[in-house]
Formats: C-alpha cells, sequence, structure tokens
C-alpha cells in the first residue's frame, strides 16, 4: 500500500506541474494589457504604468515570470490582485491568497454538503433501487434520476429559489446572514444533477454484483436481504462510485459558480467573475490554480480509498510500475 500510495503521490505531483504551467500559458497568451485595462479609456501616465509593470513581474522574460510563478506556488503565495483603480499605488490591490481566505468557507460548505449529500442520498437510493420485485419503488427511482440528470445546475436552482425561497418562503433568497438555512437549496442544486448519475451508476453496479455467484452462494446460506445488500455487495459496488464523484468535482467548480451566482453568496464563484471582468491576472491564476489542486488532491484520495478496498487495483499499479 506504501508503495501505491507514493507511486499516486507522484502522479499528482507531475499532473499538478503539468496543470499549472496550462493554466500560466493559457492566462498570460488571453488578449489584451492587464496593466493598461486598469486604466479604462484614459492612457496610463508612463511612470505609473512601468511601476505596475514591474510590481507585477510584467517587465519581465515570459520564461522569468513563469519560474517566479512556480517558486511563489510551492511557497504558498500567489502574489497581489490588481489594483481597482489604476491611479491608485501598485500596492493597493489585496494579496490572492486573502481573497481566496475570505471566499473559501462559503464555498467549501457547500462543496463539502454536495458531496456528502451524494453519498447519502445518491447511494442509499441507488441501492434501494436495485432491490428486485419492487417494480413501482424502482420505476419511481428511475424515474427521479433521469430527472435529475436531465435537470442543469443553473435550472435547479431557479427553481428551488422560486418555488421554496420566493413562493413558499421555506428558505432564505440570498446571502449567507441566517446561518445553515442559507446554505440548504444551494446545496441542493449543486447537488441535483450528480445525485441523478449517482443514483443510476450504483443502482447498475449493486444490481449487477447481487447475481453474481459468490452473492448467490451468500443467499443460499440463509442470509436476509439487507445483509446481503449492506455487507456483501455494498463494497465493490462502491468501487465506480468513488471514481465517479471524485472524477465529478471539476464539474462541481463549474456549478459552483452558476449557484453562488444565483444565491448572491460570497464565495469563490463571484471572485472568479471580478477576475473575469477586470482582467486580474493574478486573482485568475490563483483560483484556477486552487481549483486544479483541490480536483488532483480529490482524485488521489479518492484512488487510495479505491485500493484500500480492493487489493487488485494497487497490486496492478505497483507491477506495472
Amino acid at each position: 500500500m506504501l508503495r501505491f500510495a507514493a507511486a499516486r503521490g507522484l502522479q499528482m505531483l507531475v499532473s499538478i506541474w503539468v496543470a499549472v504551467t496550462l493554466i500560466f500559458i493559457t492566462v498570460t497568451q488571453l488578449p489584451g494589457d492587464p496593466v493598461r485595462a486598469l486604466f479604462g479609456f484614459r492612457p496610463p501616465p508612463p511612470e505609473l504604468y512601468d511601476q505596475l509593470a514591474r510590481r507585477f513581474g510584467l517587465d519581465r522574460p515570459l520564461w522569468e515570470q513563469y519560474w517566479m510563478y512556480l517558486s511563489n506556488i510551492a511557497t504558498g503565495d500567489l502574489g497581489y490582485s490588481f489594483p481597482l483603480n489604476g491611479y491608485g499605488s501598485a500596492r493597493t490591490g489585496p494579496a490572492v491568497t486573502d481573497v481566496i481566505a475570505a471566499s473559501l468557507p462559503v464555498s467549501a460548505v457547500l462543496l463539502i454538503g454536495s458531496l456528502l449529500v451524494q453519498v447519502v442520498v445518491g447511494v442509499g437510493i441507488g441501492a434501494l433501487g436495485a432491490l428486485r420485485g419492487r417494480r413501482v419503488m424502482n420505476a419511481g427511482i428511475y424515474a427521479l434520476a433521469i430527472l435529475l440528470v436531465a435537470t442543469p445546475v443553473l435550472v435547479a436552482a431557479y427553481v428551488l429559489r422560486t418555488t421554496l425561497g420566493v413562493g413558499m418562503r421555506l428558505f432564505p433568497l440570498s446571502g449567507v446572514h441566517d446561518g445553515a438555512t442559507s446554505y440548504v437549496l444551494p446545496i441542493v442544486a449543486l447537488s441535483a444533477l450528480s445525485i441523478g448519475y449517482v443514483i443510476l451508476l450504483t443502482r447498475t453496479e449493486v444490481r449487477e454484483t447481487l447475481a453474481a455467484p459468490f452473492l448467490k452462494s451468500a443467499r443460499g446460506r440463509g442470509f436476509t436481504a439487507a445483509r446481503l445488500l449492506t455487507v456483501h455487495a455494498m463494497r465493490p459496488s462502491m468501487i465506480p462510485v468513488i471514481a465517479f464523484i471524485a472524477a465529478n468535482i471539476g464539474q462541481l467548480f463549474v456549478g459552483l459558480i452558476i449557484v453562488e451566482g444565483v444565491f448572491n453568496l460570497p464565495g469563490l464563484g463571484g471572485a472568479v467573475f471580478e477576475a473575469i471582468r477586470s482582467r486580474d491576472r493574478s486573482l485568475l491564476i490563483g483560483l484556477v490554480t486552487l481549483f486544479i489542486l483541490v480536483t488532483l488532491v480529490v482524485n488521489t484520495i479518492a484512488d487510495l480509498i479505491i485500493a484500500l478496498i480492493d487489493p487488485r487495483v494497487r497490486e496492478t499499479t505497483v507491477a506495472r510500475g
């Protein structure tokens, strides 16, 4: 297991290096001058333009900017956000890490809540849908899953906000001023699409596992249906489900931006929109880098969990290495 963990850790580091390199190349090649954009239609004074360019390292060769970028990421320094007013001081922009730290708690609650809902609700309903002999319930679960899969995050957010927020007034419409209840609708909206996929995947995997020869042998020994499902069938069935949930984390970040916009939440989604609107290259690079890092770390953790569930996975990986 240690060799497998070391191999996956090395793969993660290589993936992080490739990802941050692509991010740097993509963002630095965007059209327009980020310093010139701070001044709008008015031409900037040459001395102030040079001061800002030096402050953000834009006067240096591209390879030197890239090396500074890698060095700063390694030390946790993501630089400073561009100032909103180009005629102010070059130091008026806040640190990117401060912007992320201020926005991260709200987004973290949404992401963690969404993952928990996917596991508890999606896996639970999908396992029930795998039981045979309950045609009406199975048909209802399948229809619910298809409906969720066919509903985009934007539609789910507006429907929940209109019906439960505006119409029935059960939950707040925007902000986080009402405590835990402020997160209920955003988490449900963010989770809806993924829950549908988890239900369908769990339903299929558990049903195939229940039909496996070793389950038939256990059933012949008199084990109850509940024991067969929870003890014998769920463990091997969870491998593809865990892999899907981890791989879907990137899609959750996209949905996070939409949900935070609909419910007016002060999270990372709003910071992304602000960085794009103001052409804040430092902030945009920092946010995208954070998304990539979280996605790669979550997928590495998922691989380790899968390896613990099924030893054949780590044996195959180590043998190939």
